[in-house]
């Protein structure tokens, strides 16, 4: 028995031994379970600090600009687009500040007064608006441009949560009469045709820029300029805006009279070659852009080619005179009122018989041009042509500018030489022929026109002698009377010179049968010339001659030019004799 109660109490003491040494290495993990989460937390906070630290002081550049770009933006602000001007300063095509209408929704909450109010200022409806706003979550433009004035009617109704945009538009005072040679602007503010593409690196200014706040997709109020906008220069064009808008209504009433495709008209000022007028109907209304086309926009005094037919022969005459070949009174025969070449037969409109060259020209005989023309040497017929213009595109800083077709002369036979000098088988543009009249207005030299108003004297070339010019002048004087062809011509009290143009027009390879164009090309007043005046008409219906569509346009334009001038008439006309026709010397 004692051994047993002793073999127990070795037993227990065994027992708590071994639970001691338990629970003395269960507190000992413990402990180092507490240091180890210890140390981890403090590794942690360490880690925190530093990377705070780090953060704070040592990557500020980085953070700040992820912070700018999440927040911020620089926005550019739009720079006022240069004026263009007339001659005398008037306002062709101007840019208004405007601002642009934006709503921040989560800031919108107007009362029913004021919702009212904003509505009526924006030209809205307040049911509109309110749709708008419960229906978007971002920044939203509720009106596309309203002038200061308004703007600061609506800031004055304290809503919080509408914000401006300022924006610039392009506005034409003159409207259609301008269109189609001012061109237009995009809605980006850049020129797309015309005046205003031409010179849109001088017209554009240079852009600001402003940094502002956004938060959620929306802008805020508070901004910065950074950068103020600089305004475009401004143009100056050798337009008269007066005379442009009257040459338009006449444009514009002959087209609808004649029911004609289009009516072109260039006015120039013979003394200097400054463009005064250029004009195009139809044309379109610049504040009215939706489905414009190329054909609505185009200036057809520049991009349009044509056979000039009679309004040609005066050079091909005026060369021959030039070179000596003939004399205003030199006899031509016209008859039978036709004539053979290459088997080709060449018609007058109808029989004129025996002819002086004065006459040939007055009378617009095809078969006395080609008599006299043929006289000519085609290298020098050529050099003449080429140094009047014709085949090469005009120096005017427009886009589109066509050269028309002046065939080399080598490839000429006497056919293509007879067509040519009265006016088929070769192109022009409506600018191309009225420069190339004011050698007529002139003593002789080729003055370059301009579209810019300049204060510099332009130099002119010299192309034909001043005695062969002075005759010609003359007989498209009788031209321009009873005794020719442009007795329409004619303008009350003063005397006029000119030349009529009908021509078919190329069509498949051939002429067409019912399409024609009718022109008129004139200097006024003779005495002290001053404009020259070149009229296109294309397929008038009805009547279709340069006498009877053309003629009356430039007598119309010319007396209420004349009369804005407030040039005197002459004394009542006298009959010219032809005997008047000076003789010309060879060069």
């Amino acid at each position: 028995m004692h051994n047993s109660y002793t073999s127990s109490r070795v037993r227990r003491r065994r027992d708590l031994s071994h639970s001691s040494s338990n629970s003395i290495l269960i507190w000992q993990s413990t402990v180092w379970r507490s240091r180890i989460i210890i140390l981890l937390l403090l590794m942690g906070f360490l880690a925190v600090f530093i990377r705070a630290f780090y953060l704070q002081h040592l990557d500020v550049d980085t953070w700040k600009k992820r912070a700018i770009t999440r927040y911020t933006e620089t926005q550019p602000i739009p720079a006022a687009r240069g004026k263009i001007l007339d001659r005398n300063g008037e306002i062709l095509a101007v840019s208004t500040l405007e601002f642009k209408v934006g709503i921040v929704p989560n800031r919108f909450s107007p009362n029913s007064k004021q919702i009212n109010d904003f509505a009526k200022l924006i030209g809205k409806s307040p049911e509109d608006i309110i749709k708008k706003h419960q229906n978007s979550k971002k920044y939203f433009y509720i009106s596309s441009g309203v002038n200061p004035n308004i703007k600061n009617q609506i800031k004055n109704l304290g809503v919080s949560g509408i914000e401006f945009e300022q924006i610039y538009q392009r506005n034409y005072p003159y409207k259609d009469a301008f269109s189609t040679l001012l061109g237009l602007t995009s809605e980006t503010d850049k020129g797309q045709d015309g005046v205003e593409f031409a010179f849109d690196d001088q017209l554009r200014g240079v852009q600001g820029l402003r940094f502002i706040h956004v938060e959620r997709g929306n802008i805020a109020f508070d901004e910065k300029i950074l950068k103020e906008p600089a305004p475009g220069n401004d143009v100056h064009l050798s337009i008269d805006a007066s005379m442009q808008s009257m040459v338009y209504k006449n444009a514009l009433i002959a087209k609808h009279k004649h029911n004609a495709k289009s009516v072109s008209v260039v006015v120039v000022d013979s003394r200097s070659g400054d463009i005064l007028a250029m004009v195009n109907a139809p044309a379109f209304d610049p504040g009215k852009r939706k489905n414009l086309s190329l054909d609505d926009i185009r200036n057809r005094s520049v991009t349009d080619s044509f056979e000039p037919g009679s309004t040609f022969k005066p050079f091909a005459i005026a060369a021959a005179l030039d070179k000596g070949l003939v004399e205003p009174l030199t006899i031509i025969d016209t008859s039978p009122g036709y004539i053979k070449l290459n088997g080709e037969i060449l018609r007058d409109f109808k029989p004129f018989g025996i002819l002086s060259v004065s006459d040939v020209l007055a009378k617009s005989s095809n078969v006395g041009t080609v008599r006299v023309a043929l006289k000519l040497n085609p290298s020098h017929m050529y050099d003449y042509y080429q140094t009047l213009g014709f085949g090469k595109s005009p120096n005017l800083p427009l886009g589109g500018l066509a050269k028309g077709r002046l065939s080399p002369w080598q490839s000429w036979d006497k056919v293509t030489r007879a067509t040519i000098s009265y006016g088929h088988g070769v192109s022009v543009s409506l600018a191309q022929l009225a420069q190339a009249y004011t050698v007529f207005a002139r003593s002789g030299d080729l003055i370059p026109i301009s579209l810019l108003k300049s204060n510099f004297k332009r130099r002119g070339i010299q192309v034909f002698s001043n005695e062969s010019i002075m005759s010609v002048r003359f007989m498209l004087e009788r031209a321009s009377s009873s005794f020719g062809t442009g007795v329409k011509a004619q303008v009350d009290g003063f005397r006029i010179a000119g030349k009529t143009g009908t021509a078919q027009k190329a069509e498949n390879g051939g002429y067409s049968k019912n399409r024609y164009i009718a022109s008129f090309v004139g200097i006024a007043p003779l005495d002290n010339p001053r404009f020259v005046i070149a009229v296109m008409v294309d397929e008038p219906k009805g009547v279709r001659t340069g006498g009877q569509v053309a003629a009356p346009i430039f007598s119309k334009i010319a007396s209420d030019a004349l009369t804005r001038l407030q040039m005197s008439p002459n004394q009542p006309k006298q009959v010219l004799p032809k005997t008047a026709f000076l003789k010309s010397s060879s060069r």
